[in-house]
Order: structure tokens, then C-alpha cells, then sequence
């Protein structure tokens, strides 16, 4: 046979009433008589808690209120004290804090949020594995090039570059103006010839700069 389990004995308490008018003072919102029996835990008899409830009315300590079949007590309202206006002007700060202190916490938690979402944008191991590998190519390549051009023969000295780049450049100037010429003298031959200008072209043996591969703008040493 299963033992019988002993019940869960309840504590009473010493002043009944002082232990029902200390629960609704504390809580402040109402209650009806077997509310405040539940919530007692049994530490005051259900009767007791109806009469002391009839009593505190009485004694104009609570006020009761019928609702239908069911009474509700409250304690009463006058027996607070009314805060002065420093007192509350003091709240009205305190509540003015504590906004503050609110918004603060949303920005706080705004900037936390972009942060995460950056994190969660960024790019993956295997991503930056793959990244960090082309530019390691990359590095490689410049590498070698620099390597071929140390490896060139003698440098040649600063003078010397201004020299070659400013020849360069009188004869990249030079093919501008003759290149111009050209187009000029052609485009008013065959302005008015029958047949494509570009057959005259190949007719004559004639290679224009996109014929040949080359472009006058680049940069010959581009390559190196």
C-alpha cells in the first residue's frame, strides 16, 4: 500500500487582520474575500478573512464594493499620503531620467544592431580564403615585373627619362597632327566617290592604327 502523503502544514499567523490589511495595503488593487484567502496561503481561515474584511469597512480602513453576487475590498485611497509639489517635481525628474535613459539604451541597442548586421554581411572564410589567394597572385605578378626590370640593364637616370618621355611625347604629337591630316585629305577625296572608303583603304594598301593593333594613347611600357 502507497503511503499516504502528509498535507503541507500552514503557518498562521499571529495578527490576522494586521496580516489582511498589510496585503491589501501593499498590493493596492481590489480583491474579494477568498482572493485574499488563495493568496494568504490558508494563514488566515477563510471565515476569519471574511469577517476581518466586514470589520476594516467598518472601521473605514478599506472599502467594499458589491459586484453582482460577489463583494471586492480595497484599502482606502486617503490612507496615503498626497506628495507635495517637491516631491512631485522630483518624480516628473526621475521620469525624465529614465526617458533619457531609455533612449539612450535604444541607440545603444540600434548601433549594436547595425554592427551585427555588418558582421553578418562580411565576407566568410572561405571567401577570404579565396580573396587573399588572388591577391597573393597578384602580389606575385608585380613581383616579377619589378624583378625583370631590375634585372633590365643599367638604369638610366632621371635626365635621361625626362629626355626619352618629352621625345616621346613631340612625337606622339607629331602622329596626332599627321594622323588628322590624313583623315582630313581622305574624308574629302571620298566624300563624293562611289564605293566604301574602306576598300579605297585596302585598295591602296593603306593601314589605318586599328589595323595595325595600336593605339595612340597607350602606354608602350604598360606591359613591362
Amino acid at each position: 500500500m502507497a503511503p499516504v502523503k502528509k498535507k503541507a502544514k500552514t503557518e498562521k499567523v499571529d495578527n490576522a487582520e494586521e496580516a489582511v490589511l498589510e496585503y491589501l495595503r501593499r498590493n493596492n488593487r481590489p480583491y474579494s474575500a477568498t482572493d485574499i484567502f488563495n493568496n494568504l496561503h490558508g494563514a488566515v481561515g477563510k471565515t476569519a478573512v471574511q469577517k476581518i474584511l466586514t470589520q476594516l469597512v467598518e472601521k473605514e480602513e478599506i472599502t467594499g464594493k458589491a459586484y453582482g453576487k460577489q463583494w471586492v475590498y480595497c484599502i482606502s485611497q486617503d490612507k496615503f499620503e498626497t506628495p507635495s509639489q517637491e516631491e512631485l517635481d522630483e518624480m516628473d525628474k526621475q521620469i525624465e531620467a529614465l526617458w533619457q535613459q531609455v533612449a539612450q539604451k535604444k541607440e545603444e541597442n540600434k548601433q549594436l544592431a547595425s554592427v551585427f548586421s555588418g558582421l553578418n554581411n562580411s565576407l566568410t572564410n572561405s571567401e577570404i580564403e579565396e580573396r587573399l589567394g588572388i591577391l597573393e597572385a597578384e602580389n606575385q605578378k608585380y613581383e616579377e615585373r619589378l624583378a625583370r626590370l631590375r634585372e633590365g640593364g643599367k638604369q638610366i637616370s632621371l635626365e635621361d627619362k625626362k629626355k626619352i618621355d618629352t621625345e616621346f611625347e613631340n612625337n606622339r604629337k607629331l602622329w596626332r597632327a599627321r594622323k588628322r591630316m590624313f583623315n582630313d585629305i581622305f574624308n574629302t577625296i571620298t566624300e563624293f566617290m562611289p564605293g566604301k572608303p574602306k576598300d579605297l583603304l585596302e585598295e591602296q594598301g593603306i593601314e589605318t592604327d586599328a589595323d595595325a593593333g595600336v593605339d595612340i594613347n597607350a602606354d608602350p611600357l604598360a606591359g613591362l
